[in-house]
């Protein structure tokens, strides 16, 4: 491999192992030998479908949203034609996939928590399944280039949860800035998931007229103890 090929190694894909803080930790790393084309991800929300028996319609009622899962595919290659006639066996490279990914962690009972980055994607996760398929052998059958397809699920670190719902309480003041046609209750109910505070909040803010809200203007959302 020459010196501009190995320089644009670090700025290829890469999945670290991490503690249960998102940190990496020391283990061993997957770098990829090509970026990826694409990356898949999805989204779910959950629904609640129920209905009243007879009634011909319903009115779905969210329940959540779900992790987000993405998929990648990773070709590797062992004919050296692309690393300048270094030639890297592809079951090396799938056990490093596998060491990095699958194995175990003894004091944890489980595999690593993983970090994937790639450019300005950057994802905490956890690999939920991997693919790997041969597209290429020698004369002997061994195998020289294969493509893993590996799906992860997001997950969101014990320490980040914790700051999102700190951030999220309606215990701490909060400032948010008025959008085109924005209605105090609505703005109220996002706030405290109660619309009933909004007289209070229109006092605090000085309000003439809660109604007609300034687009642009920022409203303080004050602690307010929510009822139970």
């Amino acid at each position: 491999m020459d010196t501009q090929s190995a320089a644009k190694l670090p700025f290829n894909l890469k999945i670290l192992q991490t503690d249960e803080n998102g940190i990496p930790v020391l283990g061993v790393p997957f770098l990829a030998m090509f970026n990826p084309e694409n990356i898949a991800i999805t989204e779910d929300v959950v629904w609640s479908l129920s209905k009243t028996p007879g009634q011909a319609g319903a009115d779905p009622g969210f329940l959540g949203v779900q992790p987000r899962k993405f998929t990648l595919e990773l070709i590797l290659d062992g004919t050296g034609v692309n690393t300048n006639g270094v030639k890297i066996p592809v079951t090396a490279q799938i056990l490093l996939f596998r060491a990095a990914t699958t194995t175990v962690d003894g004091t944890k009972h489980r595999p690593h928590y993983l970090l994937v980055q790639y450019g300005l994607f950057l994802c905490n996760c956890a690999l939920t399944s991997s693919t790997v398929t041969y597209t290429m052998f020698d004369m002997t059958g061994l195998p020289i280039r294969a493509k893993i397809s590996a799906t992860f699920v997001e997950r969101t670190p014990n320490s980040y949860g914790s700051i999102l719902s700190m951030l999220s309480s309606p215990d701490l003041t909060h400032s948010v800035q008025v959008k085109e046609w924005d209605i105090l209750p609505l703005l109220t109910h996002q706030i405290y998931k109660d619309q009933s505070y909004y007289l209070q909040v229109a006092r605090v803010n000085k309000l003439k007229n809660f109604r007609k809200l300034k687009a642009g203007s920022t409203l303080i959302f004050p602690p307010i103890e929510v009822k139970k």
